[in-house]
């Protein structure tokens, strides 16, 4: 049996809200997945991308980094990661993650497909293709072929892939279709989705392990229904097995849309549902004129809670935000008038809005050399 800890999205460094406690929050996180691995006597770690917030990370977010994977040094547990979008470098640099390898740590996947095979009470393959998008999708979908030929032979087998899919995610900000992935590996650890999920009815097995802290209020509901989590993967001759550990250290959040009646009653509410070991960190939302007396009642609340508030006279915010951009292209159309300009503003946009801007520049390239 080979057995691992497969997490992703855990953006060390990422000050949410400006908050110092909230950077702190995702250190935590980090160090508590690492520590669950270390206690559930793991062959080795798998990280899916998103390790750090910015592909330049602070001083300390590397330091953070580095004091956990010594932990794994000296167990001699490896980690096997990609990059995700927040890691690929927006210039040429270094990969933040790659100066640790001293310590055990494994980029997989820079430009291409990497394969490391490792004996363990049985051997298998781990590939690592890192993210992929806008020009480079048709790479990555050729990628995948390659992978799934080199997974045919291997009984064990892991891929590490950090994409959108469709239907596990919003089709129109998906780099590609459940189709697309290869169909002979044991378990396919994807990251990029900050929500769980798990396909483990069929082979391989799929999972978005998920991010280890809430870094949008999008993630609320899945959060207060699943919590956040770490995959524990034991595979043993081709059959992959996924428990899902809860991590104790993610701090419970809500956002309450209300107004001063409802003050009160909404943030007692909120405190009877809150779980876990941190103070919870309530964003409020007051339609009211009346900003002295919210005040006044969120003092009370010093002690019990974290809040952040905010003032306004109409609250008409969509449920979830993230499916507003489903039809962003729309407002192309309807600007241009033309498929083609529409399409062509569209790939533009979503490309400097990843800070792709080299595949900003070969859009416009290839446009005007037509």
């Amino acid at each position: 049996m080979v057995r691992f800890i497969h997490f992703s999205d855990t953006h060390l460094g990422y000050k949410q809200y400006m908050m110092d406690e909230r950077e702190n929050d995702f250190y935590e996180a980090f160090n508590e997945a690492i520590d669950i691995g270390i206690n559930e006597h793991v062959d080795f770690f798998v990280h899916s991308g998103d390790l750090f917030d910015t592909w330049l990370p602070s001083n300390r977010a590397m330091n953070e980094f580095k004091k956990a994977m010594l932990k794994l040094y000296e167990r001699n547990i490896d980690m096997y990661l990609i990059m995700g979008d927040h890691d690929r470098p927006k210039r040429r640099d270094e990969v933040a993650s790659r100066i640790f390898d001293f310590l055990g740590v494994h980029l997989l996947g820079y430009d291409d497909l990497d394969v490391v095979r490792k004996k363990f009470d049985e051997e298998i393959i781990i590939s690592g293709i890192s993210n992929m998008k806008g020009l480079r999708i048709p790479q990555l979908l050729e990628l995948y072929k390659k992978a799934d030929v080199i997974a045919e032979s291997e009984k064990n087998s892991v891929l590490i892939s950090h994409e959108g899919v469709s239907p596990y995610f919003i089709k129109e900000q998906s780099e590609v279709d459940s189709s697309d992935l290869p169909v002979n590996y044991t378990y396919l650890a994807f990251g990029h989705i900050h929500d769980s999920k798990l396909i483990d009815n069929k082979k391989p097995v799929f999972s978005y392990a998920g991010s280890t802290e809430i870094n949008d209020t999008n993630e609320l509901n899945h959060f207060k229904k699943y919590g956040k989590s770490v995959n524990l993967v034991d595979i043993n001759s081709g059959t992959a097995s996924v428990s899902r550990i809860k991590l104790n250290s993610t701090r419970y959040q809500d956002l309450i849309k209300t107004d001063n009646i409802n003050l009160i009653i909404d943030l007692d509410k909120s405190l009877e549902n809150a779980t876990g070991i941190k103070k919870p960190l309530i964003t409020l939302i007051i339609n009211t004129e009346d900003k002295e007396y919210s005040r006044k009642v969120l003092a009370m609340y010093n002690q019990k809670a974290e809040i952040r508030c905010l003032f306004n006279k109409s609250v008409n915010m969509p449920e979830n935000p993230v499916k507003s951009e489903r039809k962003l292209i729309d407002y192309f159309h309807g600007y241009f008038h033309d498929d083609k300009k529409a399409e062509l503003a569209y790939n533009i946009y979503t490309s400097i809005k990843n800070e792709s801007v080299d595949d900003a520049y070969e859009i416009i390239k290839k446009m005007l050399l037509r």
